[in-house]
C-alpha cells in the first residue's frame, strides 16, 4: 500500500477525531445548564429517561460522554441504576445523529466552516460566542478529516486485491463485526468508526453488507468507554457499563437473522450508500431500544447477579426524630445518641487509618472519604436540630447542655478530619515509596492503641454520662501528649543517626501532630461532661 495513502488516512483520521472532540466539548460547554436541567429530570419513568438520553447525546454528540456522566452520577449516588440504564439506551440513539450529519456530505463546505468558526473564535469577546465559534470550527475540521480520508483511499478502489479484502467483511459477517468492534475499541469513538466506514464506502471500498456488519461491531465496541470509566467506581457503575454492553450484544443477536431482509429493503429508502449506512446505525439502535426498554427490571436483576455485592454506603442520621422536638428532654437524648453514632464512625475511621499507615489500601481510603462525608452531614443535621430545640422552653440545665453539645459535634467533626488527614499522609508515603523505620512503626502502633482506648472511654462517658470514664480520658490524653513529645525527640535522634529518611520523617511527624490534635478534640467532649474547662 502506498505510503501517501497511509499518511492521508491517519492524517484525515486525526483531523476527524480532533473535530469530533472540539465539537463535542464546545457543545457541552454551551449547553451545560440545559444538560444539568435535563439530567435532573431523570426518573424511574423508562420512556422519559430514554428520551433524556437521546436528547443529551444529540446535543453533546457523544454517547461515550453521556455514559461517563452517568457513571459519575452513579458514583456520587445522585441517581439509581434503574434510572440510568434507560438513559444509556437512549444515548445509543442520540449518537446516531453524528452519522446522519456525516451522510449529508458537507465535505465541500468544510473549509467554509473552518474559516467562519476560526473568525468567530478569534474575534469574539465572550466565552459563549467563542464556544460557538469552536463548535463551527470543529464541525468544519470533522468534514475536512472525512474529505482527507476519502480522497486518500480513492485510488485503492481500483485495486482488486484491496477491494476484495474489504468486501470480505460482507461475506464473512463475524469478521466484519469483529473488525468494527476492534477499531472502535482502539479509537474509543463509535462516531469515528462510522465516519471511516462512510468514507471508505463512498469511494467504493465497502459495499452495504460489509458496512452493516462493521456498524454492528461498532455498536458493541463503543461500550469500552463506559467499561474503562467504571473501573474503580461503585458496583452500580460497573453494572451500568455491563448493561450497556449487554444491550448492544443482545441487540446484535436479535437483528442478525433479519440482516438479509434489511439489506433488501434499506436501499429503497435511499440510493446513497452514505445515507444507507447512517440509516443502518439509527434503525438498529431505535429498534433495539423499543424491544429492550420494557425489560429494564429483568436487566437490573440479571446485572445484580452478574455483578454481586453491595457498595460501601454513607451513614445517615438515625435518631433525630422531629416529633421529639416538642419534648426537649427526649430530643436532647436523641442528639446524644446521634453523637455516639458519629463517634462510632470515627472509631472505624481510626482503625482504617491505622491499617493504611501499616499498608496503604486505596479501598480503605475511599471508605474513609465516605465516612468523613457522613460525619460532616451528621454535624450539619445535629446543629440544625439543636437550633430547633432552642426554640422551645428549656430548663436551665437544658440551656447549658445545648452549647456543650454544639461544641461536641464540632469536635467530633474535627476528629473525622484528622482521621482522613492521616490516611492522606499514608497515601503520600505510598505514592513516593516511603516507609517508616521499625522504631517509628512501633511508636505509631502504641499511639493508635492509646487513641483507640481514649475513644472507647469517650463513647462510654458520652453514652452514660460516666464521670469516671471521662476522667480516664484526661489521664490517657496526658500520657499521649508525653509520648508524642518523647517520640518527636526520638525522631530527631533517628534523623541524626541516619536511621530515618527525611521525607518519611516529615510524614511521621505530621501523623504525630494529627493524633495529638485528635485526642485534644476528644477530651474537649469529656471535659464538657465533667463541666471543666471552657464548657
Amino acid at each position: 500500500m502506498d505510503f501517501n495513502v497511509i499518511l492521508g488516512v491517519i492524517g484525515g483520521l486525526g483531523l476527524f477525531l480532533f473535530g469530533i472532540h472540539i465539537l463535542s466539548d464546545s457543545l457541552k460547554k454551551l449547553s451545560l445548564g440545559l444538560l444539568k436541567d435535563l439530567l435532573e429530570k431523570i426518573t424511574s419513568n423508562r420512556v422519559k429517561s430514554a428520551l433524556v438520553g437521546v436528547f443529551v447525546t444529540s446535543i453533546i454528540q457523544s454517547s461515550s460522554a453521556t455514559s461517563v456522566l452517568l457513571i459519575g452520577f452513579l458514583n456520587a449516588g445522585l441517581i439509581t441504576l434503574t434510572a440510568a440504564l434507560p438513559v444509556i439506551f437512549g444515548a445509543n440513539i442520540g449518537t446516531t445523529i453524528t452519522a446522519q450529519l456525516i451522510a449529508f456530505k458537507l465535505t465541500k463546505s468544510a473549509f467554509l466552516f473552518v474559516f467562519i468558526g476560526a473568525l468567530i473564535y478569534l474575534f469574539a469577546k465572550k466565552n459563549k460566542n467563542k464556544n460557538k465559534g469552536l463548535a463551527i470550527l470543529g464541525f468544519g475540521i470533522l468534514f475536512l478529516g472525512l474529505a482527507t480520508m476519502s480522497s486518500s483511499v480513492k485510488p485503492l478502489a481500483g485495486n482488486e486485491t484491496i477491494t476484495n479484502l474489504f468486501v470480505h467483511f460482507g461475506t464473512n459477517p463475524f469478521l466484519g463485526i469483529l473488525m468494527g468492534l476492534l477499531v472502535t475499541v482502539i479509537l474509543q469513538s463509535s462516531s469515528t468508526t462510522i465516519g471511516m466506514v462512510i468514507a471508505f464506502a463512498s469511494v467504493g471500498l465497502l459495499d452495504l453488507p460489509s458496512s452493516v456488519y462493521l456498524v454492528l461491531g461498532d455498536n458493541i465496541g463503543t461500550c469500552i468507554t463506559a467499561i474503562i470509566a467504571s473501573i474503580g467506581g461503585k458496583l452500580a457503575s460497573k453494572r451500568l457499563a455491563l448493561g450497556h454492553s449487554l444491550f448492544n450484544i443482545i441487540g446484535t443477536i436479535i437483528v442478525f437473522p433479519f440482516i438479509p431482509l434489511y439489506l433488501h429493503y434499506i436501499p429503497m429508502i435511499s440510493g446513497d450508500i452514505a445515507r444507507q449506512i447512517a440509516n443502518t446505525h439509527t434503525i438498529f439502535n431505535v429498534v433495539n431500544t423499543i424491544i429492550l426498554l420494557p425489560f429494564i427490571p429483568l436487566f437490573i436483576k440479571l446485572l445484580d447477579k452478574m455483578v454481586p455485592g453491595r457498595d460501601y454506603e454513607k451513614k445517615e442520621a438515625k435518631f433525630l426524630d422531629r416529633n421529639l422536638l416538642s419534648t426537649p428532654h427526649m430530643a436532647l437524648r436523641a442528639v446524644i445518641k446521634e453523637l455516639s453514632l458519629m463517634l462510632s464512625i470515627c472509631q472505624d475511621m481510626l482503625e482504617k487509618a491505622r491499617m493504611c499507615t501499616v499498608e496503604y489500601n486505596h479501598k480503605l481510603k475511599n471508605e474513609i472519604t465516605m465516612d468523613e462525608e457522613s460525619v460532616d452531614d451528621m454535624q450539619r443535621h445535629i446543629t440544625e436540630y439543636l437550633v430547633e430545640i432552642t426554640q422551645n422552653e428549656l430548663t436551665d440545665r437544658q440551656r447549658r447542655l445545648v452549647p456543650a453539645l454544639l461544641h461536641s459535634v464540632n469536635d467530633l467533626e474535627k476528629v473525622g478530619d484528622y482521621c482522613e488527614g492521616i490516611v492522606t499522609l499514608a497515601q503520600r508515603a505510598y505514592e513516593h515509596n516511603l516507609s517508616f523505620s521499625e522504631p517509628a512503626s512501633v511508636e505509631l502502633e502504641k499511639l493508635f492503641d492509646k487513641t483507640t482506648t481514649l475513644m472507647r472511654q469517650t463513647k462510654k462517658a458520652m453514652d452514660f454520662n460516666d464521670q469516671k470514664a471521662a476522667t480516664i480520658t484526661l489521664n490517657i490524653e496526658r500520657e499521649i501528649d508525653e509520648l508524642i513529645n518523647k517520640y518527636k525527640l526520638n525522631h530527631l535522634m533517628r534523623l541524626e543517626e541516619g536511621v530515618c529518611i527525611s521525607d518519611a520523617g516529615l510524614i511521621y511527624s505530621d501523623i504525630l501532630t494529627d493524633i495529638g490534635r485528635m485526642n485534644d478534640h476528644l477530651c474537649n467532649i469529656t471535659k464538657g461532661i465533667l463541666h471543666i474547662g471552657k464548657r
